[in-house]
């Protein structure tokens, strides 16, 4: 947690981010992704998994987002296999978050499900074990307080003293 940033470092950086967007105008687009953490309600996870966004990597294998392989039991459709158009329209791992059938409770039933898809799969995943489960950051999520806790930790950091581990002999 004390690698999280704090509300207004987040703000620190948009500002200064968008001071740089004005200076360079239309020459290039800068992305600024903004954490949820602070949110009530999760971001729409790289607007929609499999929905606008894939990632091929050096070895073929096509991606829904960056952090996707840490989802458990999927396997990632790959290029020279079945070719990029199957990846993307047919392939197992690209459906699997797509619409709403997968999403459990709170999801399911919430009013904002079109608008943010219960959020994250990788961010539910990794903070609850579930990948199907309400992205935490969610106030509905039963798994919200990790985010609390997370929030409360980084803003109240305690540093503790850690050994100098040496890679090697020299």
């Amino acid at each position: 947690n004390q690698l999280m940033p704090t509300k207004e470092q987040i703000d620190h950086a948009e500002k200064i981010t968008n001071e740089f967007r004005e200076k360079v105008g239309n020459k290039m687009k800068v992305f600024f992704v903004v954490p949820d953490y602070f949110s009530d309600r999760p971001k729409k996870c790289m607007n929609g998994w499999g929905e606008v966004f894939m990632i091929v990597t050096a070895n073929g294998d096509v991606l829904p987002c960056h952090s996707a392989r840490v989802l458990p039991n999927i396997e990632f459709p790959n290029v020279r296999d079945k070719g990029l158009m199957w990846a993307w329209q047919d392939s197992p791992a690209f459906n699997r978050y797509r619409g709403d059938s997968w999403m459990k409770e709170p999801c399911r039933t919430c009013p904002e499900k079109e608008k943010d898809l219960g959020g994250c799969r990788c961010q539910a995943f990794l903070l609850s074990g579930d990948a199907e489960s309400a992205d935490p950051v969610c106030s509905l999520s039963p798994h919200h307080h990790l985010i609390e806790k997370a929030i409360e930790d980084a803003q109240n950091p305690v540093l503790k003293a850690q050994p100098i581990l040496f890679r090697n002999d020299k």
